[in-house]
């Protein structure tokens, strides 16, 4: 084999760091973020110099405004900026940002974006808003009032304008969809009539509409060669700063102390610690991106979260029973103990769930799968249950008699191989595909509707 052949072939990258490079990479092709343009339209304004030309919004606006999300400080702003200064406020001093479903979105509201009396076009505005392939266009007037069409939007970047007027009588949102020809089907369909009176459902269903509108756009010839492009020139870039002895001697290759402070000796615990270094920065990456995912929007901006993932919580000071195992149900916790299956929230008083007839030895709670896995005894005489979490949960509420060994005969799987590795299936699939996973639900949500 001839060197150029094997330079050519796939060569494995040492360093764990190319996680970090990887995943910004995702963020940046792989529309995990996004900007959305925000453009305010007065009563009988039908070009868009007019519209851009709009230093301030009425109190309509201001209230949709506040409804997608908050007012943020660009100037040191460490989030997402979706391309607007945060150093020097040249794009101006505020903008709305919001976190949903673990994206982060950036707002480009055109009354908060610098606006110049010389001139009449407001390039400043436009460069920013022009270049975003999806505006929301708000409307002040009545069903009556002249309509919005696309036309009067003059951008070859934007393929989806999203019209909203908001009727004061019935305290209602109405919202239309304009999506460019090449754009394919996107999901969830618009109700009909497309009148929202539950704000916070018109909210959720706008960002959903608009998310999954981006996505659709990016499939189109027009972007989808151009993003391959760009893609492809940015993982080159980062083989070449991961690979620097590319083109050396191949035994001049980087050696494996690069990587661990100190390394094996044997090949074997070489690659056990190399693994282990990746999982630990992987570990660590997923951490920082769960602070930082999907939390309410108050909280993700102003940084007020209480406590991290990996510090502990109090959930009783003065335990009396010997713990066996536990799992997180919500903002609860099941717990198996000596006197039975207990349910323990912060500050309040414990719940019993099951009594001490039944005792777990392990539990998996499946929130995403309504399921609650518990495996009773050890070795041979282990048994597997399945409950339905709302079952349990409405023996609760309801306050039923407290469950015992004999009332779970109904939920006792056999014990055999397939269902062994059922429950395993289970338990990996959780992991999976949780409540906090955002792209699966919007995944979800494209592949029903198209």
């Amino acid at each position: 084999m001839s060197l150029d052949k094997f330079e050519k072939s796939p060569r494995e990258i040492f360093h764990p760091e190319i996680q970090k490079d990887l995943l910004v990479l995702e963020e940046q092709e792989g529309s995990v973020n996004f900007k959305f343009g925000v453009l305010y339209a007065k009563d009988g304004q039908l070009t868009d110099d007019e519209m851009f030309s709009n230093e301030t919004g009425s109190e309509s606006f201001q209230r949709f405004l506040h409804l997608l999300g908050d007012t943020i400080t660009l100037k040191g702003w460490s989030g997402y900026r979706g391309g607007l200064d945060t150093k020097n406020d040249t794009t101006g001093t505020c903008s709305i940002y919001t976190v949903f479903q673990g994206h982060e979105i950036m707002f480009h509201v055109s009354t908060m974006l610098p606006y110049s009396r010389e001139n009449k076009q407001q390039v400043e505005r436009k460069r920013h808003i022009g270049n975003d392939i999806v505006t929301i266009v708000f409307q002040e007037g009545e069903e009556s009032s002249p309509v919005f069409k696309p036309s009067m939007i003059r951008s070859h970047f934007t393929h989806i304008f999203a019209l909203v007027r908001y009727n004061k009588q019935n305290d209602s949102y109405r919202l239309k969809i304009f999506s460019e020809e090449s754009v394919p089907l996107f999901g969830p369909p618009l109700p009909s009539p497309p009148v929202f009176t539950n704000h916070q459902e018109f909210r959720d269903f706008v960002l959903v509409k608009l998310i999954n509108g981006e996505k659709a756009t990016l499939e189109t010839p027009t972007f989808s060669q151009k993003r391959q492009r760009t893609l492809d020139m940015l993982i080159r870039s980062l083989y070449q700063d991961m690979m620097p002895d590319l083109h050396k001697n191949v035994l001049n290759r980087r050696s494996f102390s690069d990587v661990l402070p100190e390394s094996p000796k044997s090949t074997r615990k070489k690659e056990e610690a190399r693994q282990a270094e990746f999982v630990r920065l992987g570990q660590a990456l997923k951490l920082k991106t769960t602070v930082k995912g999907d939390t309410t929007a108050n909280l993700a901006t102003t940084s007020f979260c209480k406590k991290e993932p990996w510090e502990s919580q109090s959930f009783c000071s003065n335990f009396p029973h010997e713990v066996v195992c536990a799992d997180s149900w919500g903002q609860s916790l099941l717990v198996s103990t000596d006197a039975g299956i207990l349910l323990i929230d912060d500050g309040q008083p414990s719940v019993q769930v099951f009594d001490k007839t039944l005792q777990i030895k392990q539990m998996n709670v499946l929130e995403a799968l309504d399921l609650l896995i518990a495996r009773t005894d050890k070795g041979k005489e282990s048994r597997i249950l399945v409950f339905r979490l709302s079952a349990v949960q409405k023996d609760i509420e309801t306050k039923k008699v407290i469950r015992s060994k004999y009332d779970c005969r109904e939920n006792k799987l056999e014990r055999t191989k397939e269902i062994q590795f059922t429950a395993t299936l289970l338990t990996s699939t959780s992991l999976l595909s949780s409540p906090e996973s955002p792209v699966e639900e919007f995944q979800y949500i494209r592949v029903c509707v198209i």
